[in-house]
Protein backbone atom coordinates (compact mmCIF):
# COMPACT_ATOMS: atom_id res chain seq x y z
CA UNK A 1 0.00 0.00 0.00
CA UNK A 2 1.20 3.51 -0.80
CA UNK A 3 2.34 5.61 2.16
CA UNK A 4 -0.09 8.40 2.98
CA UNK A 5 2.50 11.06 2.14
CA UNK A 6 3.19 9.53 -1.27
CA UNK A 7 -0.55 9.24 -2.02
CA UNK A 8 -1.09 12.87 -1.08
CA UNK A 9 1.80 14.05 -3.27
CA UNK A 10 0.52 12.06 -6.26
CA UNK A 11 -2.98 13.47 -5.72
CA UNK A 12 -1.59 17.02 -5.69
CA UNK A 13 0.27 16.33 -8.94
CA UNK A 14 -2.88 14.95 -10.57
CA UNK A 15 -4.85 17.99 -9.38
CA UNK A 16 -2.28 20.35 -10.91
CA UNK A 17 -2.57 18.58 -14.27
CA UNK A 18 -6.37 18.71 -14.08
CA UNK A 19 -6.10 22.47 -13.49
CA UNK A 20 -4.01 22.93 -16.61
CA UNK A 21 -0.36 22.25 -15.79
CA UNK A 22 1.14 20.38 -18.76
CA UNK A 23 2.70 16.99 -18.22
CA UNK A 24 6.48 17.01 -18.60
CA UNK A 25 6.55 14.57 -21.50
CA UNK A 26 4.39 16.96 -23.59
CA UNK A 27 6.89 19.83 -23.36
CA UNK A 28 9.95 20.71 -25.43
CA UNK A 29 13.07 19.59 -23.59
CA UNK A 30 14.41 23.07 -22.82
CA UNK A 31 11.04 24.21 -21.46
CA UNK A 32 10.49 21.06 -19.42
CA UNK A 33 13.98 21.15 -17.98
CA UNK A 34 13.61 24.71 -16.71
CA UNK A 35 10.25 24.01 -15.09
CA UNK A 36 11.18 20.72 -13.48
CA UNK A 37 14.58 21.82 -12.23
CA UNK A 38 12.92 24.63 -10.29
CA UNK A 39 10.31 22.21 -8.94
CA UNK A 40 13.07 19.79 -7.92
CA UNK A 41 14.91 22.50 -6.00
CA UNK A 42 11.70 23.39 -4.19
CA UNK A 43 10.94 19.74 -3.42
CA UNK A 44 14.05 19.14 -1.33
CA UNK A 45 14.04 19.74 2.41
CA UNK A 46 15.64 22.95 3.62
CA UNK A 47 19.40 22.64 3.13
CA UNK A 48 21.51 21.78 6.17
CA UNK A 49 24.55 23.89 6.98
CA UNK A 50 27.76 21.99 6.25
CA UNK A 51 31.38 22.64 7.12
CA UNK A 52 32.34 24.03 3.72
CA UNK A 53 30.91 24.33 0.21
CA UNK A 54 32.97 25.20 -2.85
CA UNK A 55 32.26 25.17 -6.58
CA UNK A 56 34.75 24.55 -9.36
CA UNK A 57 35.36 22.84 -12.67
CA UNK A 58 37.90 20.69 -14.44
CA UNK A 59 38.51 19.63 -18.03
CA UNK A 60 36.22 16.89 -19.28
CA UNK A 61 36.09 14.93 -22.52
CA UNK A 62 34.32 17.89 -24.16
CA UNK A 63 34.53 21.18 -22.28
CA UNK A 64 34.48 21.82 -18.56
CA UNK A 65 32.76 19.62 -15.97
CA UNK A 66 31.40 21.65 -13.07
CA UNK A 67 31.34 20.26 -9.55
CA UNK A 68 30.29 21.25 -6.04
CA UNK A 69 32.25 20.01 -3.05
CA UNK A 70 30.72 19.58 0.43
CA UNK A 71 32.78 18.98 3.55
CA UNK A 72 30.68 17.87 6.52
CA UNK A 73 30.28 19.73 9.77
CA UNK A 74 33.03 18.90 12.28
CA UNK A 75 35.06 17.19 9.55
CA UNK A 76 38.35 15.72 10.61
CA UNK A 77 41.43 17.52 9.35
CA UNK A 78 43.07 16.20 6.20
CA UNK A 79 41.82 13.97 3.40
CA UNK A 80 38.32 12.57 3.79
CA UNK A 81 36.56 9.56 2.35
CA UNK A 82 34.62 11.04 -0.56
CA UNK A 83 31.39 10.25 -2.39
CA UNK A 84 31.33 11.37 -6.03
CA UNK A 85 27.62 11.99 -6.62
CA UNK A 86 25.78 11.99 -9.97
CA UNK A 87 22.28 13.51 -9.84
CA UNK A 88 19.17 11.92 -11.31
CA UNK A 89 16.88 13.27 -14.01
CA UNK A 90 16.71 10.80 -16.88
CA UNK A 91 19.97 12.16 -18.37
CA UNK A 92 17.89 15.21 -19.42
CA UNK A 93 17.15 17.29 -16.31
CA UNK A 94 18.86 18.04 -13.01
CA UNK A 95 21.90 20.02 -11.96
CA UNK A 96 23.97 20.98 -8.92
CA UNK A 97 21.05 22.88 -7.41
CA UNK A 98 18.39 20.17 -7.71
CA UNK A 99 20.27 17.83 -5.36
CA UNK A 100 22.02 20.38 -3.13
CA UNK A 101 20.07 19.57 0.02
CA UNK A 102 20.45 15.82 -0.53
CA UNK A 103 24.23 16.12 -0.94
CA UNK A 104 24.50 18.26 2.19
CA UNK A 105 22.60 15.70 4.24
CA UNK A 106 24.65 12.79 2.87
CA UNK A 107 27.86 14.63 3.78
CA UNK A 108 26.83 15.44 7.34
CA UNK A 109 25.21 12.10 8.09
CA UNK A 110 28.10 10.03 6.67
CA UNK A 111 30.89 12.34 7.87
CA UNK A 112 32.32 11.94 4.38
CA UNK A 113 32.99 14.58 1.76
CA UNK A 114 30.56 14.71 -1.17
CA UNK A 115 31.50 16.01 -4.63
CA UNK A 116 28.47 16.52 -6.91
CA UNK A 117 29.10 16.32 -10.66
CA UNK A 118 27.29 18.44 -13.27
CA UNK A 119 27.62 16.09 -16.25
CA UNK A 120 26.41 16.91 -19.77
CA UNK A 121 22.71 16.40 -20.49
CA UNK A 122 20.60 15.21 -23.42
CA UNK A 123 19.28 15.93 -25.99
CA UNK A 124 22.12 18.42 -26.52
CA UNK A 125 24.62 15.74 -25.46
CA UNK A 126 23.10 12.28 -26.00
CA UNK A 127 24.48 8.88 -25.05
CA UNK A 128 27.25 8.21 -24.26
CA UNK A 129 28.17 11.79 -23.24
CA UNK A 130 26.82 11.63 -19.63
CA UNK A 131 28.59 8.29 -19.10
CA UNK A 132 31.84 9.64 -20.51
CA UNK A 133 31.65 12.62 -18.14
CA UNK A 134 30.90 10.31 -15.22
CA UNK A 135 33.93 8.13 -15.89
CA UNK A 136 36.16 11.15 -16.53
CA UNK A 137 35.04 12.81 -13.30
CA UNK A 138 35.90 9.75 -11.23
CA UNK A 139 39.31 9.41 -12.84
CA UNK A 140 40.11 13.11 -12.44
CA UNK A 141 39.20 13.17 -8.75
CA UNK A 142 41.02 9.89 -8.10
CA UNK A 143 44.17 11.12 -9.84
CA UNK A 144 44.04 14.54 -8.13
CA UNK A 145 42.68 13.44 -4.78
CA UNK A 146 44.98 15.63 -2.72
CA UNK A 147 43.76 18.82 -4.39
CA UNK A 148 40.15 17.81 -3.62
CA UNK A 149 40.86 16.99 0.02
CA UNK A 150 39.91 13.39 -0.77
CA UNK A 151 41.39 10.11 0.39
CA UNK A 152 42.19 8.30 -2.88
CA UNK A 153 41.85 4.92 -1.16
CA UNK A 154 38.34 5.73 0.06
CA UNK A 155 36.47 7.03 -2.96
CA UNK A 156 32.83 6.10 -3.58
CA UNK A 157 30.48 6.77 -6.47
CA UNK A 158 26.75 7.16 -6.11
CA UNK A 159 23.62 8.70 -7.48
CA UNK A 160 19.89 8.41 -7.91
CA UNK A 161 18.08 7.05 -10.99
CA UNK A 162 20.17 8.14 -14.00
CA UNK A 163 22.92 8.98 -11.52
CA UNK A 164 22.70 5.49 -10.07
CA UNK A 165 23.04 4.09 -13.58
CA UNK A 166 26.13 6.24 -14.20
CA UNK A 167 27.62 5.02 -10.92
CA UNK A 168 27.11 1.36 -11.81
CA UNK A 169 28.65 1.88 -15.25
CA UNK A 170 31.63 3.79 -13.82
CA UNK A 171 32.39 0.82 -11.55
CA UNK A 172 32.19 -1.65 -14.43
CA UNK A 173 34.14 0.51 -16.88
CA UNK A 174 36.99 1.26 -14.48
CA UNK A 175 37.25 -2.41 -13.48
CA UNK A 176 37.25 -3.56 -17.10
CA UNK A 177 39.99 -1.05 -17.92
CA UNK A 178 42.16 -2.53 -15.18
CA UNK A 179 42.31 0.81 -13.32
CA UNK A 180 41.94 1.48 -9.61
CA UNK A 181 38.21 1.86 -9.13
CA UNK A 182 35.79 3.09 -6.47
CA UNK A 183 35.86 1.48 -3.04
CA UNK A 184 32.06 1.70 -2.65
CA UNK A 185 28.96 2.31 -4.78
CA UNK A 186 25.65 3.87 -3.70
CA UNK A 187 22.93 3.00 -6.23
CA UNK A 188 19.61 4.72 -5.57
CA UNK A 189 16.82 3.20 -7.72
CA UNK A 190 19.25 2.82 -10.63
CA UNK A 191 18.18 2.20 -14.23
CA UNK A 192 20.12 -0.96 -15.08
CA UNK A 193 18.37 -2.65 -18.01
CA UNK A 194 17.10 -0.75 -21.03
CA UNK A 195 16.81 -3.84 -23.21
CA UNK A 196 13.40 -4.98 -21.94
CA UNK A 197 10.43 -4.06 -19.77
CA UNK A 198 10.49 -5.59 -16.30
CA UNK A 199 7.31 -6.51 -14.45
CA UNK A 200 7.54 -3.33 -12.36
CA UNK A 201 7.90 -1.17 -15.47
CA UNK A 202 4.62 -2.66 -16.69
CA UNK A 203 2.80 -2.57 -13.33
CA UNK A 204 3.68 1.05 -12.57
CA UNK A 205 3.60 2.46 -16.08
CA UNK A 206 1.13 5.19 -15.15
CA UNK A 207 0.08 7.05 -12.05
CA UNK A 208 3.23 6.82 -9.93
CA UNK A 209 5.27 9.91 -10.87
CA UNK A 210 7.78 8.20 -13.20
CA UNK A 211 5.46 7.06 -15.98
CA UNK A 212 6.14 5.11 -19.16
CA UNK A 213 5.44 8.27 -21.17
CA UNK A 214 8.05 10.14 -19.15
CA UNK A 215 10.62 7.33 -19.45
CA UNK A 216 10.06 7.33 -23.22
CA UNK A 217 10.51 11.14 -23.30
CA UNK A 218 13.83 10.83 -21.49
CA UNK A 219 14.96 7.94 -23.66
CA UNK A 220 14.10 9.66 -26.93
CA UNK A 221 16.41 12.51 -25.90
CA UNK A 222 19.16 10.27 -24.56
CA UNK A 223 19.42 7.49 -27.13
CA UNK A 224 19.86 8.35 -30.82
CA UNK A 225 17.93 6.13 -33.25
CA UNK A 226 19.67 2.81 -33.77
CA UNK A 227 21.36 2.77 -30.36
CA UNK A 228 21.89 -0.78 -29.13
CA UNK A 229 19.84 -1.04 -25.93
CA UNK A 230 21.97 -4.02 -24.86
CA UNK A 231 25.10 -1.85 -24.71
CA UNK A 232 26.38 -2.38 -21.16
CA UNK A 233 26.65 1.38 -20.71
CA UNK A 234 22.84 1.46 -21.08
CA UNK A 235 22.13 -1.90 -19.48
CA UNK A 236 24.83 -2.76 -16.92
CA UNK A 237 22.62 -5.55 -15.57
CA UNK A 238 23.48 -7.54 -18.73
CA UNK A 239 27.18 -7.76 -17.84
CA UNK A 240 28.34 -11.37 -17.66
CA UNK A 241 30.81 -10.80 -14.82
CA UNK A 242 30.11 -8.94 -11.59
CA UNK A 243 33.23 -10.07 -9.77
CA UNK A 244 35.71 -7.40 -8.76
CA UNK A 245 33.08 -4.67 -8.36
CA UNK A 246 33.06 -2.63 -5.14
CA UNK A 247 30.78 -3.18 -2.15
CA UNK A 248 27.36 -1.63 -2.68
CA UNK A 249 24.30 -0.06 -1.16
CA UNK A 250 21.31 -0.54 -3.47
CA UNK A 251 17.95 1.09 -2.75
CA UNK A 252 14.60 0.70 -4.51
CA UNK A 253 11.04 1.96 -4.03
CA UNK A 254 7.99 -0.27 -4.01
CA UNK A 255 5.93 1.71 -6.54
CA UNK A 256 8.81 2.52 -8.90
CA UNK A 257 8.97 1.22 -12.48
CA UNK A 258 12.72 0.71 -11.92
CA UNK A 259 12.23 -1.40 -8.80
CA UNK A 260 12.79 -4.82 -10.34
CA UNK A 261 15.95 -3.97 -12.27
CA UNK A 262 17.43 -2.34 -9.16
CA UNK A 263 16.70 -5.47 -7.14
CA UNK A 264 18.07 -7.65 -9.94
CA UNK A 265 21.30 -5.65 -9.95
CA UNK A 266 21.68 -6.13 -6.19
CA UNK A 267 21.07 -9.85 -6.62
CA UNK A 268 23.78 -10.10 -9.30
CA UNK A 269 26.25 -8.36 -6.98
CA UNK A 270 25.34 -10.67 -4.09
CA UNK A 271 25.61 -13.76 -6.29
CA UNK A 272 29.11 -12.64 -7.31
CA UNK A 273 30.14 -12.44 -3.67
CA UNK A 274 30.14 -8.63 -3.51
CA UNK A 275 29.23 -7.27 -0.07
CA UNK A 276 25.88 -5.61 -0.77
CA UNK A 277 23.22 -3.95 1.35
CA UNK A 278 19.88 -4.00 -0.43
CA UNK A 279 16.84 -2.15 0.91
CA UNK A 280 13.40 -1.57 -0.58
CA UNK A 281 11.08 1.16 0.72
CA UNK A 282 7.79 -0.58 -0.11
CA UNK A 283 5.24 2.23 0.20
CA UNK A 284 6.81 4.98 -1.84
CA UNK A 285 7.66 6.15 -5.36
CA UNK A 286 10.55 6.90 -7.66
CA UNK A 287 12.22 10.16 -6.74
CA UNK A 288 11.48 9.96 -3.02
CA UNK A 289 15.18 10.11 -2.10
CA UNK A 290 15.23 13.79 -3.10
CA UNK A 291 11.52 14.72 -2.65
CA UNK A 292 12.35 15.25 0.99
CA UNK A 293 10.20 18.33 1.59
CA UNK A 294 7.12 16.15 1.08
CA UNK A 295 8.21 12.57 1.76
CA UNK A 296 9.67 11.74 5.16
CA UNK A 297 10.73 8.35 3.85
CA UNK A 298 13.24 10.22 1.68
CA UNK A 299 14.99 11.67 4.72
CA UNK A 300 15.08 8.23 6.31
CA UNK A 301 16.58 6.78 3.11
CA UNK A 302 19.19 9.55 2.92
CA UNK A 303 20.27 8.73 6.45
CA UNK A 304 20.32 4.98 5.85
CA UNK A 305 22.46 5.33 2.72
CA UNK A 306 24.82 7.65 4.58
CA UNK A 307 25.05 5.28 7.54
CA UNK A 308 25.97 2.29 5.37
CA UNK A 309 28.70 4.29 3.64
CA UNK A 310 29.95 5.63 6.97
CA UNK A 311 30.18 2.10 8.33
CA UNK A 312 32.08 0.98 5.23
CA UNK A 313 34.61 3.79 5.53
CA UNK A 314 34.79 3.75 9.31
CA UNK A 315 33.72 7.34 9.80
Amino acid sequence: MLDAEARLLLDLMEKAVAEGRPKLHTLPYAVGRQAVDKMSEDSEADPMPVGEVSDGSFAGPVGEIRFRRYRPLSAAAGALPTLIYYHGGGFVIGNLETHDSTCRRLANKSRCQVIAIDYRLSPEHPFPAPIEDGVAAFRHIRDNAESFGADAARLAVGGDSAGGAISAVVCQAIRDAGDKGPAFQMLIYPATDSSKESASRVAFADGYFLTKDLIDWFWKAYCPPGTNQSDLRLSPLLATDFKGLPPAFVLTAGYDPLRDEGRAYADRLIDAGIKTTYVNYPGTIHGFFSLTRFLGQGLKANDEAAAVMAAHFGT
